[in-house]
């Protein structure tokens, strides 16, 4: 009897997810992800809890600095596993190049020679996407506002946010002699 492992496990690809905005430019960082395979992200927490209840156009960054690949990659689609939908993948539009981690699965091979590989059932391959995100640290905690007390404290709505200050522009305009 003969074991493979799947395990390719390298964490020397770090995959960034962006919004697109609609005219289809990079918008801002919404969180991470891991390159399962070549054309599919495992999509990290909090953002796949996001994405499974409100789709939305993003794109990838991927990085293998040790590899010295650097691509940005459209999604095809959105996938959210039916039976685990905590499991968001990221079909990419076209493969990267970067190193997969690859899925924590074993391959047997039949005793007898019948058959090449027991293929591993849905419930396994769940199984082993799951231990890939429990694997994955916890996201970074919000920064702390120190003045969101004070804006609450001023009476503007939660989310305000920012900064006390004077209007920016007038400061421009004083480096240019204006008041």
């Amino acid at each position: 009897m003969f074991r493979a492992t799947l395990l390719r496990m390298t964490k020397q690809t770090l995959v960034v997810v962006y919004a697109v905005d609609g005219a289809g430019a990079t918008g801002e960082r919404l969180g991470a992800g891991t390159l399962i395979e070549s054309d599919f992200v495992l999509v990290h927490p909090l953002l796949n809890q996001a994405l499974a209840a409100q789709q939305r156009p993003v794109r990838v960054g991927v990085f293998a600095a040790e590899h010295d690949i650097t691509e940005v990659i459209d999604v095809a689609q959105v996938r959210v596993v039916p039976d685990a939908p905590e499991l968001v993948f990221l079909e990419l539009a076209v493969a990267s190049r970067a190193p997969e981690h690859g899925l924590p699965l074993t391959l047997v091979d039949e005793e007898f020679g019948i058959e090449r590989f027991h293929m591993p059932t849905n419930d396994e391959i769940v199984a082993a996407v799951r231990q890939v995100l429990a694997d994955v640290p916890p996201p970074p905690p919000a920064p702390h506002d120190p003045f969101a007390e004070l804006i609450a404290e001023a009476g503007l709505p939660p989310g305000a946010g920012g900064e006390p200050v004077e209007d920016p522009i007038r400061w421009i305009r004083r480096l240019f002699g204006g008041g």
